[in-house]
């Protein structure tokens, strides 16, 4: 393994998210360098946030703080049920750097044009507004406006983005918060029903294309015992992926 240029890709999973920050607890403690990150949804926050400086346990204390729940906005009803305030403090205390291209380290988010039908990594653009953008889990969150884009939840259609990352010399270690059953996706989010035959083809599609085309996979079927909903099991969840990431470094180096 070349130890000098790994890259994270790390998937969309809600609440979940807490066993990527458990990995890169590890990798923080073990003076395991990310050089890139590619990122939907949760994911796309926690890249974003780790390649600013934020280390894991600091990102995990503003996911379980009051404040968090606080920047999520009832919509009544007007293009989802819900919008995130972006200018909540908090919000910036996680993604403390305005630009993506100035974050010190690569990263990119992706994000869906419905206007265009288009999907998008940016490594470029407004941090926060792109980060929320690819979080906006239609009908949850109302869609972000964006450079005359019209942009949702990269992860309905890329959940794995490992593309961007790809032929740059990347040692490349995926995170799934879906345990390689794409059938969970299917199961638990249905935001579009007219769409959803051609939406979860693409998922589908994109999902083995990543895990055929990555180094390492990390993931585990344990992960379905956490809700994707709910703030209440992070830190059980954070130990999971730590203990993942034991497993998972001690066989490869």
């Amino acid at each position: 393994m070349n130890q000098n240029n790994i890259a994270f890709v790390l998937g969309g999973g809600a609440a979940r998210g807490a066993f990527h920050l458990g990995v890169l607890d590890f990798c923080e403690q073990h003076n395991i360098d990310i050089k890139a990150y590619s990122g939907s949804s949760i994911g796309a926050i926690i890249s974003a946030s780790h390649a600013s400086g934020i280390k894991a346990k600091e990102q995990l204390k503003i996911f379980s703080s009051k404040d968090i729940k606080q920047t999520l906005k009832f919509n009544f009803f007007r293009n989802g049920l819900l919008k995130i305030d972006s200018s909540n403090k908090i919000i910036k205390e996680l993604l403390p750097i305005e630009r993506l291209e100035d974050i010190p380290k690569p990263v990119y988010v992706c994000a869906y044009d419905i206007k265009k039908n288009q999907l998008h990594y940016f490594n470029s653009g407004d941090t926060i507004i792109l980060c929320m953008a690819s979080s906006a889990l239609i009908p949850l969150f109302k869609p972000v406006t964006y450079e005359n884009m019209y942009l949702i939840d990269g992860g309905l259609f890329d959940n794995l983005p490992i593309k961007p990352l790809e032929n740059k010399g990347y040692e490349i270690h995926t995170l799934d918060l879906f345990a390689k059953n794409i059938e969970n996706v299917k199961k638990r989010i249905n935001p579009i029903k007219n769409a959803k035959k051609i939406l979860f083809k693409q998922l589908h599609t994109n999902h083995k294309y990543t895990i055929e085309n990555t180094n390492h996979y990390i993931g585990t079927h344990h992960i379905k015992e956490f809700s994707l909903f709910t703030f209440k099991e992070l830190q059980e969840c954070f130990q999971l992926g730590f203990k993942e990431a034991q497993k998972h470094f001690l066989d490869i180096l």
